[in-house]
């Protein structure tokens, strides 16, 4: 989809829907880090390796957010994301240098890329890690992901068990839930209670399971026009709009960084070439002391507000703000 037709369908008249003191930030406290589209899977659902070409962000970048979180105390959670951020070839050196810079940091894998130096780095820093599992079932995950990808999480999964990940406090590991379809995620309580009672018999466990709105971008628009459901999708996020949801939406607390330096107000609006209101980089941000912004909005955003809520961190309903 061409910039120009993508601006005539993602309108911003999700704006007029929230009140004016939630359309700036407050009290930022996350760096999240996209470091490259580099990635082993091609999932349905994903919002980003539609348009990739297997950009890594160079270590130059990666040492200037290291710098800016040196230069920035009130950021104490540091979330690397990708593609499948592992493939990355300074993934460990970025892990190793901002591990003492941050109370969380946080790593999103697909848990398919699990070799045996990032293992011993997992188990020499205690982290948090993401993993995205669509579905507690080998088929509706393998639908989504690829082919025996639900084996392959699986086998990763006992091994960071083993280490004491999804067992030890200080090693939470959350599994992802993303609708198989254009449907809302269920209550996420309840489905974590289903998630665990089909693994148990795989004898893995894991912390808690989050659960995110698949966001009408990348592969999965892709897959909302070949069944024509995009407009269909877009007044279902609509409708389900919930005002509750607004005082935590991500994009509130956060700076969310691109491969090349580039600096957004989360990853949808990343992977939609949409920048901060000014278009600072990191590197123009590094020494900055004011980070508050007004955010830039589209009408995706309904979808972090439909239902019970969506973002990074699961539903947002019910949670303290």
């Amino acid at each position: 989809m061409s910039d120009n037709i993508r601006s005539a369908v993602y309108t911003n008249t999700f704006e007029e829907k929230i009140e004016p003191e939630y359309r700036q930030t407050e009290n930022i406290n996350i760096l999240q880090v996209n470091i490259g589209k580099i990635c082993n899977l091609r999932c349905t659902h994903c919002h980003v390796m539609k348009d990739s070409h297997n950009e890594i962000m160079s270590k130059e970048t990666i040492d200037t957010c290291l710098e800016f979180i040196r230069n920035h105390s009130q950021i104490d959670t540091l979330d690397i994301t990708g593609g499948e951020p592992s493939m990355h070839p300074y993934f460990q050196y970025f892990i190793e240098e901002a591990y003492p810079l941050v109370d969380h940091l946080i790593v999103r894998t697909n848990a398919t890329f699990l070799q045996g130096k990032t293992l011993d780095m997992y188990e020499k820093y205690p982290l948090e890690l993401f993993i995205s599992m669509p579905c507690y079932t080998a088929d509706n995950t393998d639908k989504v992901r690829g082919n025996k990808v639900f084996e392959r999480i699986l086998k990763t999964m006992s091994k960071l068990n083993g280490i004491g990940y999804g067992i030890d406090d200080d090693r939470p590991m959350h599994l992802v839930h993303n609708p198989l379809g254009a449907n809302l995620p269920p209550e996420q309580g309840e489905l974590e209670k289903d998630y665990r009672n089909n693994l148990s018999e795989y004898d893995v466990t894991f912390t808690s399971l989050l659960t995110i709105t698949n966001m009408p971008l990348g592969y999965f628009e892709n897959f909302l026009h070949l069944t024509e459901s995009f407009d269909e999708y877009m007044t279902l996020l609509k409708d389900a709009y919930n005002p509750e949801t607004v005082p935590g939406l991500m994009c509130r607390q956060q700076l969310s960084v691109g491969w090349d330096g580039q600096v957004y107000d989360c990853d949808f609006n990343q992977m939609c070439n949409l920048p901060i209101e000014d278009e600072r980089t990191i590197f123009d941000l590094v020494d900055e002391p004011d980070l508050d912004r007004n955010i830039v909005f589209r009408d995706y955003c309904f979808g972090c507000t439909a239902g019970s809520g969506s973002s990074c961190g699961g539903q947002l309903e019910g949670k303290p703000f």
